[in-house]
């Protein structure tokens, strides 16, 4: 039997029902989700590895079962599995615990050496995120299943639903550097459209051309970025996975992107893509998205890079299939 805990409820779904399909039993100790955004903070987080509802985990799976953590509330389930309040199941994979401080995924390396017991492993969303299990925690590499994250997401529209508008849009939470976006924005001549949430902390310059959503809906996400003319996807030089949810959007709507480099979206695009730029390079980022603005043959040349990692990724297969896959080996 699988058994998935979820830490939040609502993400994941290609997985889930994939997995509930083959038999999996699903159980969520953490929140609902939150309409509008599905981003946590935190204190939410933290709120979550305490509450009650973990015990309800007691019971759930035997020694033969395999258990799938999802989040953050892995921690504490781990932890009662070592101390031995929860049976130790046949094999536990942990996914979705991400990092975006060096001193923070520091912190974390200790608890997961301190947890590791036999038959444990993890799903990795970038291969920074693998690198440090086995060199950092210790793992096995083939404890270690690198999956490249690919779900379904609300508020589909697609190519066909695309136009292109006059502005730059940037939207998302995890790893993002407004602060450098903005100030590349002001040398351009284009406005610009952010959709991130309060804990950005994104303060618009007075008398600029920014228009600043906070935890919209996906399907308005979406709409807003279909109809812009480029993205912008700002990313700080740390962290593992992030961006993705974000590019996956930008793929199926073929709009052209300017991105910092970073390995989780380099992992989707290739290191060649011409529209990266270096993290933490103000005057890049800026000389980019002015190209991209104003020369619609650059605009056509990334356009038709992200087309093909489209279909590129197309081909991957489900991402069900393969975390199922990884359940069973």
């Amino acid at each position: 039997m699988i058994q998935i805990i979820l830490s939040q409820a609502g993400g994941y779904q290609d997985v889930i029902a994939y997995l509930q399909q083959q038999g999996a039993q699903v159980c969520n100790v953490g929140p609902e989700r939150v309409r509008g955004s599905s981003f946590r903070g935190k204190l939410s987080i933290l709120v979550g590895m305490v509450s009650p509802k973990l015990w309800g985990v007691r019971k759930l799976w035997g020694k033969d079962d395999v258990v799938l953590l999802l989040g953050w509330q892995a921690l504490p389930i781990l932890a009662m599995i070592r101390c031995g309040l929860v049976w130790r199941p046949r094999k536990v994979l942990v996914m979705a615990c991400f990092v975006h401080s060096m001193r923070a995924r520091r912190c974390v390396n200790l608890v997961w050496r301190a947890l590791r017991f036999p038959g444990m492993g993890f799903i990795a969303f970038s291969k920074g995120e693998g690198d440090n299990l086995i060199q950092a925690v210790g793992m096995a590499p083939q404890d270690v299943h690198l999956h490249q994250w690919r779900q379904e997401l609300y508020g589909f529209g697609g190519a066909d639903a695309a136009v292109e508008g006059d502005y730059v849009f940037a939207g998302g939470y995890s790893n993002r550097d407004y602060d450098l976006l903005l100030q590349a924005m002001a040398g351009v001549d284009a406005p610009l459209v952010v959709v991130a949430t309060e804990r950005n902390h994104v303060v618009v310059p007075a008398q600029s051309r920014v228009t600043l959503h906070l935890d919209l809906p996906e399907a308005q996400f979406e709409s807003l970025l279909a109809a812009s003319r480029v993205v912008a996807m700002p990313l700080k030089g740390q962290g593992e996975a992030c961006g993705q949810s974000v590019l996956l959007r930008v793929l199926r709507n073929r709009k052209p992107l300017v991105a910092t480099r970073h390995e989780a979206i380099e992992a989707y695009l290739g290191s060649d893509y011409p529209g990266f730029v270096p993290h933490d390079d103000v005057e890049a980022m800026r000389a980019t998205l002015a190209r991209a603005i104003a020369d619609g043959a650059f605009r056509q040349v990334l356009s038709d890079a992200i087309m093909q990692a489209e279909r590129r990724l197309a081909h991957s297969g489900s991402p069900g299939e393969e975390i199922h896959r990884f359940l069973l080996l």
